[in-house]
């Protein structure tokens, strides 16, 4: 999360469109449909920062038994869900952060998380394609697992690598759109720093959640997560139909993005907005904490490896429009701002 740039360069956009990315997915498609996916794409990421994809080539039944397994988890006693907590028995900054856990702006954003790098649990031939440093680092892998829910590994691990194809998919389209080849992100991912993220919204009352922390107020937190902007590459967003979540438009309005059935929400980050030299910019979003009804979602984040140098791209730089931003390597970028985050 960080500051936005001094020119917003979205649109006064009044909904989040919604792309049929089939063509893209699919092997052989017509070329004139997946130039059209792409074109759509270039715009969205231009104009908004946010859009659905439908035809996204993954079944409703694998994404309802992952948001089953992501409630049977935040339904465990308390004391199962801290076993695994982020800076409990690990250094790493992976695995649960309870409610109240996390700050944005100053305010206590009213949710519970846990946050998955299950790099260790792929198969031996997966893993070795892994590129980190061997000496770790802290957004490796602490081999954190709820005990209690045998079965959860299992399905985190399926979910992540339907989610890391079509992340790449979509990273394909979005390097089309900016006249690159198709695969000219691929060098730059890294599996190391990507996070599936599970969140739980309570609703704001100790009845409805009696784990809230000692002390905290309405007035203390004010959302369910704080105004923000994505740090990293993209994201991939499963929500359910509980609402809440908004995005900001250039007039600064802030608009609903609901759960549309059948669809995944995208938005860029800053590292997309470095590399386009703000020609996609990451746009602000917020939750809402939810009225009577618990939210859950299930954010996918798609990021570069941990020594990618991000800088801007040759393609969007020209006499006119000079380098905004120096080279960034990611990996130390990322650990700087967790380890400030959760000082």
């Amino acid at each position: 999360m960080t500051s936005s740039p001094t020119v917003d360069n979205h649109t006064a956009f009044t909904e989040v469109p919604v792309i049929d990315i089939g063509a893209l997915v699919t092997a052989d498609s017509d070329p004139a449909a997946r130039r059209r996916v792409v074109d759509e794409i270039g715009a969205a990421c231009r104009d908004v920062g946010f859009f659905y994809v439908t035809n996204h080539g993954i079944a409703p039944a694998d994404s309802a038994t992952m948001f089953a397994a992501a409630k049977a988890f935040f339904a465990l006693p308390l004391a199962d869900k801290m076993a695994i907590r982020l800076g409990g028995n690990t250094d790493q900054f992976r695995g649960f952060v309870p409610l109240g856990g996390e700050v944005t702006a100053g305010k206590t954003d009213w949710h519970e998380c846990l946050d998955l790098q299950p790099k260790w649990g792929r198969d031996a031939a997966s893993a070795a394609t892994v590129r980190a440093p061997r000496d770790g680092h802290p957004l490796d892998d602490p081999e954190q697992w709820p005990t209690a829910l045998p079965e959860f590994r299992t399905v985190m691990m399926r979910s992540w690598d339907q989610l890391w194809g079509l992340s790449a998919r979509i990273a394909a389209g979005m390097a089309l759109s900016l006249g690159l080849d198709e695969h000219f992100f691929a060098q730059y991912e890294g599996a190391e720093l990507s996070d599936l993220r599970m969140v739980h919204y309570p609703p704001f009352s100790r009845e409805a959640h009696p784990h809230a922390p000692d002390g905290v107020t309405i007035d203390q937190t004010e959302l369910g997560f704080g105004a923000h902007v994505d740090y990293g590459f993209l994201a991939v967003l499963q929500q359910d139909g509980v609402g809440g979540l908004e995005v900001r438009n250039a007039e600064g309005e802030w608009i609903a993005a609901p759960h549309i059935p059948g669809t995944f929400l995208v938005n860029i980050g800053l590292m997309m907005q470095r590399w386009t030299n703000d020609r996609y910019q990451a746009t602000w979003h917020r939750v809402q904490i939810p009225g009577t009804s618990d939210r859950y979602s299930i954010p996918f984040f798609f990021e570069p490896r941990f020594d990618a140098v991000v800088e801007p791209l040759p393609q969007c730089v020209d006499a006119d429009n000079p380098p905004r931003y120096e080279p960034c390597e990611f990996g130390p970028y990322v650990v700087d701002l967790f380890a400030k985050a959760y000082d």
